[in-house]
C-alpha cells in the first residue's frame, strides 16, 4: 500500500514538474516571438488594454502607450485606435484613460479613436476592426506586450485584419502575466480563434 503510494505521489509531482517547465518555456517562447515582430508603415496603431488605476495606466499599460507613441512620432502610424472597457476592479475604461495620457503626450484628439467596450482579446479585435472600417482605415500595427503579441495577432489575423505587430517590452515581473498567457494562448487555439504556429506577417 505504502509503495503504491509511493509511485503515486512520484509520478503526480514528476508530471508537475514537467508541466512547469513545458509553461516557463512556452511563456519565454511568447515572449521572444513577440519581440521579433516589426511594424509595416500603416493607417493606425491598436493599443490593447491592460489593467488602469483610474486615470493612471497600469506600467504595461504604460509600456504600451510609450511603444505606440514611438511608432507614431516617427511617421509609421498615423492615428490611433485604443481598445478597453471597463474592469470589475476599474472606475474608467482602459481605452479612456489611454486616450487621456496620448492627449497629455501632444497627440490631437481628432486622430484618436476609442474602443470603450472590449473585455478580451477576441473582442479587442474585433471592435478594432469595426472602429477602423467605420472611418476608413485599412492596416494596423497592433501593439501589446510581447508576450501577448503572438495571440493578438493571430486573431487579427483570423477575423481578416491586415495587421503587422511591435511588442511592448515586458518586464521579469510580468513573468506570471506571460505564463498565464499560454494558457489563454491554447484555449484560443482550441477554439480556432489563434492558430498556434500561425505564419508571422
Amino acid at each position: 500500500m505504502i509503495y503504491h503510494l509511493m509511485v503515486f505521489v512520484v509520478t503526480v509531482c514528476a508530471a508537475y514538474a514537467g508541466a512547469s517547465i513545458f509553461i516557463n518555456r512556452f511563456a519565454h517562447h511568447l515572449c521572444r516571438r513577440g519581440r521579433m515582430e516589426r511594424p509595416a508603415l500603416s493607417d493606425t496603431v491598436i493599443v490593447l488594454g491592460a489593467y488602469t488605476d483610474g486615470f493612471r495606466p497600469s506600467l504595461p499599460l504604460q509600456s504600451r502607450l510609450k511603444a505606440a507613441l514611438h511608432l507614431y512620432r516617427h511617421g509609421v502610424v498615423r492615428t490611433f485606435v485604443v481598445s478597453g472597457g471597463q474592469g470589475a476592479d476599474e472606475t474608467v475604461s482602459e481605452a479612456r484613460s489611454m486616450k487621456r495620457f496620448l492627449l497629455l503626450n501632444g497627440v490631437p484628439p481628432e486622430v484618436i479613436f476609442e474602443d470603450i467596450w472590449s473585455k478580451d482579446t477576441w473582442e479587442n479585435l474585433r471592435n478594432s476592426k469595426q472602429v477602423m472600417n467605420h472611418v476608413g482605415l485599412r492596416t494596423a500595427v497592433i501593439v501589446t506586450s510581447d508576450y501577448h503579441l503572438p495571440r493578438a495577432l493571430a486573431v487579427a489575423r483570423t477575423l481578416g485584419m491586415a495587421v503587422s505587430g511591435y511588442a511592448a517590452y515586458s518586464t521579469r515581473r510580468e513573468f506570471q502575466s506571460a505564463m498565464r498567457e499560454v494558457f489563454a494562448h491554447i484555449q484560443y487555439t482550441l477554439k480556432g480563434r489563434a492558430p498556434l504556429f500561425q505564419e508571422r506577417g
